[in-house]
């Protein structure tokens, strides 16, 4: 192995000059390697990828370099070579590529232990999504080296054929057989449990389980998901400066901000979609100001921060925040879903949309490309169908409703 690439590797997240973030890849001694490195910033940066999706990325091509370590694969060699691996050096891959490895920094005080002693703990294994996302990610890289390494020999080579054959089927095998399922049966709330949430997150409501200084911020942060439907990392980082409240458009502002210098979080609050206005109504305009101007000032450091939402400590309001009360909502609060999550107030939104839409008269096609857009999705995304599915159940319910009707009143002329 190359000094560069002495393992375990790992990721870390660091500050370019110019201010963007950037995920490199370090080596035992928390020196950064060159051969991942230079991946991440010739193939995957210019994509304009999100920091997190790119840092997900690495971290699996991470977990293969230490997998190669550990039995003392030279990676590059067997590129160069065009070798590659044995078929059950790839099941053995495709194994460890699902394990869920988790390192455990030392706590604060205690001396720092190099990464190869720190302790990993093996949890459930990762889903199929996942799973296949890191199969990708590490053939990817190894069809990227292994290109330019066949590049590099003359065409007249005889073994060139063969590399050939070998990288085909590596970049076969490696995903070969993973299934992923989408669950497209989700459909958002149902009319009688969207009141049910409603008075859930209403301040002084008797099913409000919330503290009390805590319900008028958490009822701006839920009606904000309900109301403009939007994903839970878009919420999170909203700023002030995003809420346009008065006027006759009241609308809120979703930015794509993946290198704010404010952003102090361990997970990012980041926009998934392009950068858009939604536009919202008087009630969440209303809710939105009286938080703001209210309640927001009395959380510590709140004149220092741009972000609405903040946590008790006045920094901004984490993932795990949100995550910990809509498990208090689906588990405390009966008549809502047991998986409930801010996706679903997303997809109820989604489909009071489309009913809205239809009510004004526009096509399903110009439907979806309108919600594509007050999303944030392209145009052409596909997206916006999978989001409506209590919409379109519905309809396919009035469709049957009305061809039986149609069927028995042929039956009885």
């Amino acid at each position: 192995m190359e000094w560069g690439d002495i393992t375990p590797l790992r990721t870390k997240v660091n500050r370019l000059e110019e201010g963007d973030l950037f995920v490199t890849v370090v080596n035992r001694y928390g020196l950064q390697t060159d051969n991942a490195t230079s991946y991440c910033m010739e193939e995957l940066r210019p994509t304009g990828m999100a920091l997190a999706t790119m840092q997900a990325r690495m971290d699996a091509i991470c977990q293969f370099q230490n997998w190669c370590g550990d039995r003392d694969i030279d990676f590059l060699q067997r590129v160069e070579s065009g070798e590659f691996f044995l078929q059950d050096e790839i099941g053995g891959l495709r194994k460890e590529l699902r394990r869920n490895l988790v390192y455990r920094e030392p706590k604060k005080g205690s001396p720092k232990k190099p990464a190869s002693k720190r302790k990993v703990t093996e949890r459930e294994t990762v889903g199929p999504a996942h799973w296949r996302n890191r199969c990708v990610a590490v053939r990817d890289y190894v069809a990227w080296f292994a290109e330019a390494a066949i590049l590099r020999r003359r065409v007249d080579d005889p073994i060139l054929p063969e590399m050939r054959a070998r990288l085909a089927d590596f970049v076969v095998n490696i995903t070969d057989g993973i299934v992923v399922r989408r669950n497209r049966m989700k459909k958002g709330l149902a009319k009688e449990e969207e009141p049910v949430f409603l008075n859930a997150i209403t301040p002084g409501h008797a099913s409000n389980l919330f503290v009390v200084r805590n319900q008028p911020r958490n009822h701006a942060l839920w009606l904000t998901y309900f109301k403009a439907g939007l994903r839970l990392g878009e919420g999170l980082g909203l700023k002030t400066i995003d809420c346009l409240l008065n006027g006759g458009r009241k609308r809120l502002i979703v930015h794509r901000r993946p290198d704010d210098d404010h952003e102090t979080r361990r997970k990012p609050a980041l926009a998934k979609t392009l950068p858009h206005p939604v536009a919202i109504d008087d009630h969440l305009a209303g809710v939105l100001h009286d938080y703001i101007v209210n309640h927001r000032p009395s959380y510590p450091g709140a004149k220092r921060s741009p972000y609405v939402f903040l946590s008790e400590d006045g920094g901004p309001l984490s993932h795990e925040t949100v995550a910990y009360m809509y498990r208090r909502l689906r588990e405390e609060v009966p008549g809502l879903p047991r998986d409930f999550c801010t996706h679903d107030a997303r997809r109820s939104w989604n489909n009071r949309f489309a009913v809205g839409a239809a009510e004004v008269g526009l096509s399903d096609e110009k439907s979806l490309v309108v919600a594509n857009h007050a999303q944030g999705r392209v145009p052409t995304s596909i997206e916006g169908e999978n989001y409506r599915g209590r919409f379109n159940e519905e309809k396919a319910a009035e469709i049957m409703q009305h061809m039986n009707d149609k069927l028995t009143k042929g039956d009885t002329e």
